[in-house]
């Protein structure tokens, strides 16, 4: 018994040691994080009132350091905040609906232990194929194929996809939030094919596909590959927005090495942006197969070339916000929802018709948008009124740019915009820019002692989906 309390003894000192130790570990680290400020252009004294907040860890999460910085100075002063999180420390992002509309896709892969049948994904079968998804796109195709593979073999051809298809078949997936999260939600195949008869998205006559069946020894389907031949790519691209009532969606035609049909969407009320309302079963009592939309009802609200790329982000409560291609011009139309009327109209930048455009970042009261080139604009937000503003030219010179603008965290007091981001060499050192009237007046790299391979930046998330996963914070003081 003696031995035994000794050896317990010893086993609690060694544990009190291992704890002492961990914590002079963690202690030790605490205030060890260091900025190194590299300036590539222009003056700190532009980023004066600038702060930069860089939430980073480590070991799964549970050492996290959050550091502020205001820059301003060529000598940096951080101020690091630590936090031990025993578990780990999680962020979850706030749950919100949102919709998937999804056009089948050539380029997929199925694989069954027993046997693929085909009738699940035709309206035949027990299972409903609005569960399907993209698969449904290839399964006529496939069927055709494995009537004409021997057992235990595998048969590559390639087909016509128009020879199956004369539309794009559509299939939906919700996501509600509820007490636990989400739940999901699948339109039916019958108002799935609602959907395709009202858009009809042509399959161009051109499009060939490469599908491979193979069959086990008993004669069951086990494995489906399939792809576009070659360099030839074509797709849809249904974006939306969740509304109370309903959904806005707009659709997006894109292409290589394929001859785009004259009218690749002719849909029965035309081209342009379209609203969907949710059926009264979804919005009241909705039962799994019940309808989710009240297609009598939907209705295209803006008429648009199809080469227009649209993009729809929602606006102030009550507005629907349209960015497109028109008249060689980005155009911004804003939407009242009540009435879908047009109630505001800017032109944002020139635009031609092989130039792309996307969002840059966003932030409170502004959203930046910007040109392929580099070439960006500020489009202010207030009282539900947009103002173009602040305009320039991305600085993309090496040493803190590389292939990260996309992924721009961004900043604006009225009179300059900030943008930031990580540089590429790792996930906690950044690069950071101040743009004016003038041009650019300030760019720098800030390298951050954390950036290793085990060390990552915590991301904060926000409602507007173009501006969530973003490294660093950027606030003005």
């Amino acid at each position: 018994m003696k031995r035994t309390l000794i050896l317990l003894l010893a086993l609690l000192l060694a544990a009190a040691g291992l704890l002492t130790a961990g914590t002079v570990y963690l202690t030790d680290r605490e205030d060890a994080i260091e900025l190194t400020h590299t300036l590539i252009a222009g003056d700190p004294a532009a980023a004066t009132g600038v702060t930069l907040t860089l939430p980073t860890g480590d070991q799964q999460g549970r050492t996290c350091w959050e550091t502020a910085v205001d820059l301003g100075t060529e000598e940096l002063a951080p101020e690091t905040e630590f936090t031990f999180y025993p578990n780990g420390r999680r962020v979850q992002a706030q749950a919100k609906p949102s919709v998937e509309i999804y056009t089948g896709s050539t380029s997929f892969g199925m694989s069954s232990n027993s046997n693929i049948d085909f009738a699940e994904y035709t309206g035949e079968g027990e299972m409903d194929p609005g569960r399907a998804m993209e698969n449904s796109m290839m399964v006529l195709p496939a069927a055709d194929i494995a009537e004409r593979t021997e057992n235990g073999e595998t048969r590559t051809e390639t087909l016509r996809l128009a020879d199956y298809y004369t539309y794009y078949p559509i299939t939906v997936e919700m996501h509600l939030p509820n007490a636990l999260g989400y739940s999901r939600v699948y339109a039916t195949w019958e108002e799935c094919q609602a959907l395709t008869d009202y858009f009809r998205m042509e399959v161009p006559e051109d499009l060939m596909v490469e599908v491979s069946v193979t069959k086990d020894e008993a004669g069951n389907v086990i494995n489906i590959d399939s792809n576009e031949t070659g360099e030839q790519r074509f797709w849809f691209r249904c974006d939306t927005v969740v509304l109370e009532d309903g959904v806005c969606l707009s659709i997006t035609v894109e292409s290589e090495g394929v001859e785009m049909p004259d009218v690749p969407v002719s849909c029965r009320d035309g081209f342009g942006v379209y609203f969907i309302p949710f059926s009264q079963e979804l919005k009241t009592d909705y039962e799994q197969g019940d309808p989710v939309f009240d297609l009598t009802h939907i209705r295209m609200f803006c008429p648009l070339d199809w080469r227009s790329s649209p993009l729809l982000l929602a606006g102030e409560k009550g507005q629907m916000l349209l960015y497109a291609r028109e008249d060689g011009a980005l155009k911004l139309s804003v939407f009242d929802t009540d009435t879908w009327q047009c109630v505001q109209w800017e032109s944002i930048f020139p635009l031609g018709e092989e130039e792309n455009y996307s969002v840059l970042g966003s932030g409170d009261g502004f959203r930046v948008m910007a040109r392929d080139d580099g070439f960006f604009r500020v489009v202010e937000e207030k009282e539900g009124f947009y103002t173009p503003a602040l305009s320039g030219t991305q600085d993309t010179r090496e040493g803190y740019v590389k292939e990260w603008w996309y992924a721009a965290t961004c900043g604006y007091d009225g009179e300059r915009l900030v943008l930031s981001g990580i540089t590429g060499s790792g996930d906690c050192s950044c690069w950071v820019q101040v743009y004016e009237e003038e041009g650019l007046t300030y760019g720098a790299r800030i390298d951050h002692s954390l950036d290793r391979e085990d060390a990552w930046n915590f991301y904060e998330y926000r409602e507007d989906s173009y501006a969530s996963n973003l490294y660093p914070l950027i606030s003005f003081r």
